[in-house]
């Protein structure tokens, strides 16, 4: 329970304890919980997009409060780390001054237009998704990308030799994996099978992204750890999407096809 708390408490702005004694080891061991997290953040999301639906808020106006909700909860770090990737990566300069630019307070251009462009394409997945649908979509997205993340972190090398996301990767092991996908696919599971197939393209597209990023930064960091999550978000999303139209095509294709017989 502790190593979920510390996780929890890292990864959401949700508070059971006030400790300082925070060691490198309380941060690795917490990893393979992260779904657990998801599911946490999912299920408030869930929750808020619910609640709206039932008392008929405007469309546009539930889906800017669900981003606000997210922000809320997660006291916006995912969005933190997009924004400093974006500024790094999209300057067009050697690897070290990309981690330098990354490690910068200042935000950028490059962060403003990528946010810009990030919410609003979550805006426009979530007016294109039915009220009903989205809630158990929510959860199975939170729970995917945050399992994606503990895969990221194992598996990955860590760009630099310090910072908050190196005390996740100094003492992960490689089962942490192996318990972050079985917990990820069983949550994922209950919110609906055919989740587990957009589950699964999405993390073949954010392992692109992982790659791209490694190749720029010789490696992972915990900036990269928050825009990946928000890559999967949004990408998760739109494959939820897209896989709809393609099935709701073919449904009245083949039935368009046996009607003339």
């Amino acid at each position: 329970m502790r190593d979920f708390i510390t996780c929890l408490e890292f990864l959401t702005r949700i508070r059971f304890s006030h400790r300082t004694d925070w060691r490198d080891e309380d941060f690795s061991r917490s990893v393979p919980y992260f779904p657990l997290v998801g599911l946490v953040i999912g299920a408030f999301l869930g929750a808020v997009n619910y609640a709206l639906a039932m008392v008929a808020a405007p469309d546009f106006m539930r889906a800017a409060l669900l981003i606000l909700a997210e922000i809320i909860i997660t006291g916006g770090l995912m969005y933190d780390g997009f924004m400093d990737t974006s500024d790094g990566v999209f300057s067009a300069r050697s690897r070290e001054r990309m981690l330098e630019i990354m490690k910068d307070s200042h935000v950028g251009s490059n962060a403003v237009l990528a946010v810009i462009v990030l919410i609003l394409l979550k805006v426009s997945a979530y007016l294109a998704i039915y009220p009903q649908l989205l809630t158990p979509a929510l959860i199975a997205m939170s729970v995917a990308t945050r399992t994606f993340m503990v895969i990221f972190i194992v598996n990955f090398p860590y760009a630099r030799k310090t910072g908050i996301g190196h005390m996740f990767t100094m003492y992960a092991k490689k089962s942490y994996t192996v318990i972050a996908l079985a917990l990820g696919i069983g949550i994922t599971a209950l919110c609906g099978v055919h989740y587990l197939l957009v589950m699964a393209v999405t993390f073949v597209l954010v392992f692109g992204i992982a790659k791209f990023l490694q190749s720029e930064l010789g490696g992972l960091t915990g900036d990269t750890y928050g825009a990946l999550t928000e890559c999967g978000n949004v990408l998760y999303l739109l494959t939820l999407i897209i896989g709809g139209r393609f099935l709701v095509l073919g449904f009245y294709t083949y039935h368009s096809i046996f009607s003339l017989f």
